[in-house]
């Protein structure tokens, strides 16, 4: 005989699936039914019993062996996902859940982002890792992979989960409506500052990167005259003030075109460098010297991911002062290449994860500018850079005052806001044009000559006047300027450029490594740390043996003077015949080793490889005589010379260039 059924499984085994979406809630809020309730909330197999999270399964009675359902807890709480958060730093999108809850007892658990990762994994530990001891799950990886399951249903009982988007990084970004400026406290649009976008570049001074209201036409023109002060911040070194004021105009076109140098003001302490660059870090949001987005106590991994997030903006690295002792000046000086170089190339450093997928590596986005006691080492890295030097008489003091207070009274960064706000309709068109626009001024600036320090320097020169041509151009837009002033203005502006530009040259020489070596040979024979032999007898040079490195140890018995070599021989002197000049005969292995160990002790050491040195020197002319590679074809730095009877490869140098320089 079939068994009969109970009445009440009969109507459960014959009722319709639940749709979770139409499923009526008992209980209120995100914590379900409160503590001790008797209400039910169901939604397929899962629900709310007193507070906590339930399934429902069928199980088997003891004896009788009929079916039943019944409820098993899968936790003590119960929590909705609020929001699902689309993280965009800029390289990647991360997604992340906002959850929020209560336990069965009433205890809330905060809202809380769980990375989605962590949400779906199988081990299942966010809630205690987000929350700690407050809330309790079952064990067993089966009530963990359904208490997920639980969560996203009873998320969505009231319709899907809201998703949203949270950038990481300021600048311009093209959404739906248009170009958008972002910011720490929103957008700003063609019309105006928004708060429907929502940015988070984090804690600390990155959080001051936040714009106000743009202002309005009445305020652009009575606020530009302040803004163009800073032209003379520096009235015995105009080109600091044009500098920076055409960073901040080019800071925002970084979209356009990649900003791929930097500004480098250096001075002796107390020179206010740094009260210098905060006015134009200050056009970007509430910056004081005190309170810079970067400095070069900075890991190098935070300072590159900070100067991504700070697109199409200042970025103010402060204070690059490599002289405490020797560790932290390498560490600064290395940081200082790593980010100077990415900076240039517009690329970072390559990564990948642990099964070796290649990972979006953050370079810089920013219009940099650097604080700093000392220069970078490297005649590569100076191409990269617009170098300016601050002195304590430089600054302008009533100047930096009335600057400083329209800065801290936002005056700058209102007047910023109006620029972007104008901008923005227009950034399709830009990205068109200022390429274009900038090619030109280089190709100028080629021709005219003045920027020939490094092949670098007319892209640089071109990049900033180009900038300044936009901002003028917003500013005659408005009537804060007109056109005649507007043309006054960029020639001024470009006059001080120039000059800049024209001295970079003396930064390029300083570390021009093959002038370094050849500086370094000088010291180390001047110093007793080397000497050059005669090329005959290997005994002192015949003319003034002091200067290669020999010294006068008195005479002998018939009264000749006797002299006593320093150091270890480094190359030979050899008399010109027939009234040729005199040469000296480097050995190209003993004279790099003695010039690298020399620089090390220094505390500067030489950062350029043997071959590598040795063909700029061929290039540059240097070298008195080279030999054709049978191979290559090209010149071959060592020839071979006879000395003291044997056969010696060896470079040729003019000793008047090692002697007097």
């Amino acid at each position: 005989m079939t068994e009969k059924k109970p009445a009440v499984l009969t109507v459960v085994n014959s009722a319709k699936p639940v749709d979770p979406a139409k499923t009526p809630r008992k209980g209120g809020g995100s914590g379900g039914a409160g503590k001790g309730s008797a209400n039910v909330l169901r939604f397929g197999d899962y629900g709310v019993e007193s507070g906590r999270f339930v399934q429902f399964k069928m199980m088997r009675s003891e004896g009788s062996g009929d079916r039943s359902e019944g409820s098993f807890p899968l936790c003590d709480f119960t929590c909705r996902i609020t929001e699902e958060i689309v993280a965009d730093n800029g390289l990647t999108e991360a997604n992340f859940l906002r959850i929020e809850g209560k336990r069965f007892d009433g205890t809330p658990l905060p809202s809380i982002d769980v990375p989605a990762k962590a949400f779906y994994a199988n081990q299942g530990s966010w809630a205690n890792d987000y929350w700690g001891t407050l809330p309790f799950i079952y064990p067993g990886a089966a009530k963990k992979d359904n208490l997920r399951a639980c969560i996203q249903l009873y998320s969505g009982l009231d319709g899907n989960i809201p998703r949203k988007s949270i950038y990481q990084y300021i600048g311009w970004k093209k959404l739906e409506s248009g170009w958008q400026y972002l910011h720490g406290a929103g957008s700003i649009a063609a019309d105006g500052l928004a708060d429907n976008v929502q940015v988070d570049i984090g804690p600390g001074n990155m959080s001051r990167y936040s714009l106000p209201t743009p202002f309005n036409s009445e305020q652009i023109s009575s606020e530009t005259a302040v803004a163009l002060g800073l032209l003379h911040v520096c009235p015995a070194s105009p080109q600091i003030g044009a500098a920076l004021l055409a960073s901040v105009a080019r800071a925002p076109l970084g979209e356009a075109q990649g900003i791929d140098f930097a500004i480098w003001l250096h001075g002796l302490t107390g020179s206010r460098k740094s009260a210098v660059a905060a006015i134009a870090q200050g056009f970007f949001g509430g910056f004081t010297a005190r309170n810079f987005p970067a400095n070069w106590t900075d890991s190098a991994n935070d300072a590159e991911a900070k100067s991504h997030q700070a697109k199409d903006a200042v970025f103010v690295i402060d204070d690059f002062k490599p002289s405490v002792n020797r560790t932290e000046a390498d560490k600064q000086h290395a940081m200082a290449e790593r980010l100077i170089r990415n900076t240039g190339n517009q690329a970072g450093r390559g990564r990948r994860t642990a099964d070796m997928r290649a990972q979006a590596a953050p370079f810089n986005r920013s219009m940099t500018i650097v604080t700093a006691e000392d220069l970078p080492r490297g005649q590569s890295l100076l191409g990269r850079l617009l170098v300016l030097e601050v002195t304590r008489d430089c600054v302008d003091n009533a100047a930096l005052t009335k600057l400083q207070t329209a800065a801290r009274d936002g005056k700058f960064s209102g007047l910023m806001s109006a620029y972007l706000r104008w901008l923005a309709p227009k950034m399709d068109q830009q990205k068109a044009d200022f390429p274009i626009v900038v090619e030109q001024i280089r190709n100028g600036a080629i021709r005219e000559g003045f920027c020939s320090s490094h092949p670098r320097a007319p892209e640089i020169f071109a990049s900033l006047v180009a900038g300044l041509e936009v901002f003028f151009e917003f500013l005659e837009g408005f009537g804060a300027i007109s056109a005649d002033q507007g043309r006054s203005l960029l020639g001024e502006c470009e006059t001080s450029l120039k000059q800049a530009f024209a001295e970079q040259h003396g930064y390029q020489t300083d570390q021009d490594e093959t002038e370094r070596f050849l500086q370094l040979i000088r010291a180390a024979l001047s110093s007793g740390n080397a000497h050059i032999s005669n090329r005959l007898d290997q005994g002192p040079p015949k003319m003034r043996p002091f200067v290669w490195g020999w010294r006068d140890i008195g005479t002998d018995i018939v009264g000749d003077k006797q002299y006593k070599a320093l150091g270890d021989c480094i190359g030979w002197h050899a008399e010109g015949a027939n009234n040729e000049a005199a040469e000296i005969w480097l050995d190209p292995n003993t004279a790099f080793k003695t010039v690298h160990d020399f620089s090390k002790h220094q505390g500067d050491p030489l950062l350029i490889s043997a071959s590598t040195l040795w063909r700029r020197m061929t290039d540059k002319g240097l070298l008195l005589k080279t030999e054709k590679d049978r191979d290559s074809g090209k010149p071959r730095p060592t020839v071979k010379r006879l000395i003291a009877g044997r056969q010696f490869r060896v470079l040729v140098l003019s000793a008047e260039l090692i002697e007097s320089g």
